[in-house]
């Protein structure tokens, strides 16, 4: 591969956007805390009015343990789902009715898959039809359903690009253009701790027509970084915009993982069409209880103006969550602005943006394994207070009581990584994944080993809220 020069975002350390900070669970100053408990998010009695149900686990049609859904909403309130089989291969989409209340409203197809699916996308077409791809360790899947789409024989599907494990779709980085053309940033493998790591690249791969034949599909490189954890959106005059954490080499060849913000007017097979900023620099961490991998989420305004949420971190490493807009000029810094939702170190695996009618932004994010929504109708919500509810606290689920490890006798479900979309009306539609995971600190029975502490169980979970207010 012949070099290329980086797209460059500049250092990430003092980068001139002021920050404010609000408090959700967190410790900044100032802001909306209306917590009874401490779990990290309230206990939303006054905030979401009209619950439409209780939360509940997403069916699989048979035993399986499923992994974190991404969730969308057509524009007649239906619901669309799709997540990956936790190992094993195979992903599975849902639909539901706007009225939807639990997993018997839910109708469920499989899609066998060679390998374990570590990345299941979803986006709907401008007549609300799903458009689904799967990323697993040797290949990338593709399906696509135009009617009856709750039934296995209204979905066409193949298997559109081999790349033997040199390859990944991280994120949200799957998304259509206006003419429901689909696109996705795919980027060179990420090896844990680096090791045996590949060269650095980012292509953008797309599709005209025919795309379930991996003929119709091209690949073009446009980076010798890695655009990692990218969330791709598209506005209504056909321009890409993404989100990422960019794999960012210093002179002292060290590699800062940089929250960045990407456009592209037109053409963007090629590399000189993509213009970037560096916002925040991210974080990530593998020895939490569940790994927490690098996170960012893009959202437009019905003007295609960006607004951006990043898991990042400050300059002692703490991570943090900060929120970004922008109204225009935005590959520049200082057109952006930035409020930090909160710094606790509770905050954990992802976080998901989504927009309501009036461009007003709903983040649902991970506080010490509990799913909480943050909330603002402000004008500047860059510079405003926010509110928040709970969308779900993992104490308030029955404990499991089945144990598979001997000498295991204590169980607590761990809630992480909110895939977030609003109904027509506003209303907070949440997917996430719920893990079951049990230990022990004695051990009963003395004839067997000790209790080796892990995940039991691991199944998607979808809560329903009603307005918030």
């Amino acid at each position: 591969m012949t070099s290329r020069p980086f797209i460059r975002f500049g250092s990430i350390f003092g980068l001139a956007i002021a920050l404010g900070a609000c408090t959700l669970g967190g410790n900044g100053d100032g802001g909306s805390d209306d917590r009874d408990d401490d779990d990290g998010v309230s206990d939303g009695d006054d905030d979401v009015a009209d619950a439409a149900a209780a939360p509940f686990f997403l069916p699989t049609g048979e035993p399986a343990n499923t992994s974190a859904p991404s969730i969308e909403v057509d524009d007649d309130g239906r619901i669309h789902a799709v997540y990956p089989a936790y190992a094993g291969g195979g992903a599975y989409y849902a639909t539901c009715a706007a009225d939807c209340s639990g997993p018997e409203d839910v109708d469920v197809v499989l899609f066998p898959t060679d390998g374990t699916v570590a990345n299941a996308m979803l986006a709907l077409d401008g007549e609300g039809r799903p458009r689904v791809l799967l990323s697993s360790f040797s290949s990338i899947a593709y399906a696509t359903c135009d009617a009856d789409c709750g039934d296995e024989a209204g979905w066409t599907s193949s298997t559109i690009l081999e790349h033997e494990g040199q390859r990944e779709v991280t994120g949200e980085a799957f998304a259509l253009d206006p003419q429901g053309n689909p696109r996705f940033l795919m980027h060179t493998y990420v090896a844990y701790l680096g090791i045996g790591q590949q060269a650095p690249e980012t292509l953008w791969v797309a599709c005209d027509g025919a795309c379930t034949q991996p003929a119709s599909w091209s690949q073009h490189s446009i980076s010798n970084q890695i655009w990692q954890s990218s969330s791709l959106r598209f506005d209504a005059e056909g321009r890409a915009h993404a989100g990422t954490v960019a794999h960012v080499v210093g002179e002292d060849a060290s590699t800062q993982l940089v929250g960045a913000y990407l456009q592209c007017a037109s053409d963007c097979g090629s590399e000189d069409a993509w213009h970037g900023v560096a916002l925040e620099s991210a974080f990530k961490n593998d020895m939490d209880a569940i790994a927490v991998a690098p996170a960012v989420s893009l959202a437009l305004t019905s003007e295609g103006a960006p607004r951006l949420a990043i898991l990042g971190q400050d300059e002692s490493f703490q991570r943090r969550i900060v929120y970004f807009g922008c109204d225009e000029g935005c590959t520049d810094g200082a057109a952006w602005k930035g409020i930090i939702l909160t710094d606790a170190p509770e905050i954990g695996p992802g976080l998901d943006l989504a927009l309501d009618a009036d461009g007003k932004p709903r983040l649902a994010y991970t506080f010490d394994y509990n799913i909480g929504l943050a909330f603002c109708d402000a004008a500047d919500c860059a510079d405003a207070d926010w509110d928040l509810t709970k969308v779900e606290l993992s104490g308030e689920m029955d404990p499991d009581e089945i144990f598979l490890e001997e000498n295991c006798t204590v169980a607590a479900w761990f809630l992480h990584s909110p895939s977030v979309a609003l109904s027509p009306s506003g209303r907070p539609r949440v997917g996430y994944q719920a893990r079951d995971i049990s230990g022990g600190w004695d051990n009963p029975d003395q004839d067997e080993p000790d209790c080796r502490a892990g995940t039991d169980m691991t199944w998607s979970r979808l809560a329903l809220l009603g307005e918030l207010e």
